[in-house]
């Protein structure tokens, strides 16, 4: 009764004693100062990782399982997460919640309207740690690390060419099946990529 009451009144009495952080629940305050200390409590049985919360554990045991609990009502596609039926779920509905208070756009998830804020703010909180570049998405440093490590874990089913990035090992895999998804609406011509169907209509 007592923490429902709390949630009511807005109090926060559980404070971190690390950066002064507070929280309406206990529970979080436990699951935020781990990510001071380093610890984490939940193991894997599968595999070697760890996790500091059981929810990071339960979403991961189930890439191990194949579980996916969360079924979409409208198409029946499954997900191993509720967030990400959340999410897809906003592809069926139109609901666009995410609002950027620096112009009129919308968008279908909280971690879409991050990345544009960027675009107004100028931050780049993603640093590499072999060059001085920053970036503004996390998924833009990690493709531009591979220039330096060398890694290329994308690798091609049909020819076993390897690529630092999803995005070229799909471009390259229609080049093999011959697949042309993006379609002019003025003519009947057919592309493999987006960019290409893009230069054909200006």
């Amino acid at each position: 009764g007592g923490e429902l009451l709390i949630l009511h009144t807005g109090e926060t009495p559980y404070q971190c004693t690390y950066c002064g952080k507070k929280f309406t629940r206990k529970e979080h305050l436990t699951n935020h100062v781990r990510l001071h200390t380093g610890e984490t409590p939940f193991q894997c049985t599968y595999c070697e990782k760890k996790f500091t919360r059981k929810e990071h554990l339960t979403n991961h045991t189930r890439l191990h399982t194949g579980e996916t609990p969360f079924q979409c009502s409208y198409c029946q596609k499954k997900f191993t997460r509720k967030e990400h039926l959340t999410n897809h779920v906003r592809l069926h509905t139109g609901e666009t919640p995410f609002q950027c208070t620096y112009c009129e756009k919308k968008f279908t998830r909280k971690e879409h309207l991050t990345n544009h804020v960027r675009l107004h703010t100028g931050e780049t909180p993603y640093h590499c740690t072999y060059c001085s570049k920053k970036f503004a998405r996390k998924e833009h440093l990690t493709n531009h690390i591979r220039i330096h490590t060398g890694e290329t874990p994308y690798r091609c089913t049909y020819c076993d060419k390897k690529f630092t990035r999803k995005e070229r090992l799909t471009y390259h895999i229609r080049l093999h099946t011959g697949e042309t998804p993006y379609q002019c609406t003025y003519c009947e011509k057919k592309f493999t990529r987006k960019e290409h169907l893009t230069n054909h209509v200006r």
